[in-house]
Formats: structure tokens, sequence, C-alpha cells
């Protein structure tokens, strides 16, 4: 018998999700980005007769609409800054290899922090644990009741 009391889950919206499927196969005009089979991935050669299409990851980027945000800061993240940097960059390549939509949209420098944007909330969990596995320190992660988004900080003060 089912439970009358259980909690319903609302649906969380997110406007860059598309319910109904690009024609297949179909290429990104801004990155090259290919959907094919269901998936996004990048292409080994060129794709003929695809349909144009501007991707979830390119539009989130046009509209600056992030998925998550990710905060560097303390004297160590000063003094390790270009370290941390490629480790950032590093982390992106990596993902984008496999993930084509999850990509760094902005990376702000500002009075002894770095505030990093990305296109989904998973790469941003990915960036902050690759900075912290590598240099250790103190990792937050919060993820907002009722929001595809993550808010990340890592800090170091030694």
């Amino acid at each position: 018998m089912a439970r009358l009391d259980r909690l319903i889950q609302e649906y969380v919206h997110d406007p860059y999700f598309v319910r109904e499927k690009y024609l297949d196969p179909s290429v990104c005009g801004s990155c090259g980005v290919l959907f094919r089979g269901g998936i996004f991935e990048w292409p080994d050669k060129k794709v003929e007769n695809a349909a144009k299409i501007t991707c979830p990851a390119c539009r989130r980027i046009k509209d600056n609409y992030e998925g998550g945000r990710v905060f560097f800061e303390g004297s160590f993240m000063v003094e390790h800054k270009d370290e941390i940097l490629n480790i950032l960059r590093n982390t992106e390549e990596i993902e984008k290899k496999h993930r084509p939509l999850e990509r760094i949209i902005s990376i702000l420098e500002e009075q002894g922090r770095i505030n990093v944007a990305t296109t989904y909330e998973h790469i941003a969990r990915r960036i902050g644990e690759a900075v912290h596995k590598a240099c250790k320190g103190e990792l937050r992660i919060h993820y907002p009741e009722g929001q595809k988004y993550v808010r990340i900080l890592w800090r170091r003060g030694d």
C-alpha cells in the first residue's frame, strides 16, 4: 500500500534543458560540439548535412547564466595563484573532453580572490575538489535548496 504522507519533490526548473530532441546530427555553430545519438560529443571529423544549433553550454555562456560558482581565497592562493589557475584550466580540459557542456564561463581575479563561474554545477565541484586535493586547505560546498546550482569556497591561509 502506498504512503499518502510522503513528501512531493518539485521539479527543478532549468531553462537551458531542452525537452524536445535536436535533429540528429546537429552541430553548434559557436563551439562545434556535435549532437548525435542523443548525446553531445566533440566530433572527430566534419559531419555533413548537420543542422545548426546553439548548444546549451554556449547559450549559458552567452546569457552569463551560471550553474556553479567557485571562490578561491587566502594567502596561500595569492602566493600560488598561477598553480591554482593551471589546475582550473587542466580540470576544465579534462571535463570538456568527456562532457562537452561542462565549461568555465569566466575567471575573475579580485582583491586576493579568484572567482570562477561555470556552466553546470558538476564542473564547479570537480574544480573545487581538484584544487583541494592538490593544495589541501578548507573546502565548503553548498547546494542551495531547490536549485540546480552549487556555490563552493576553497580557502587556505598559510
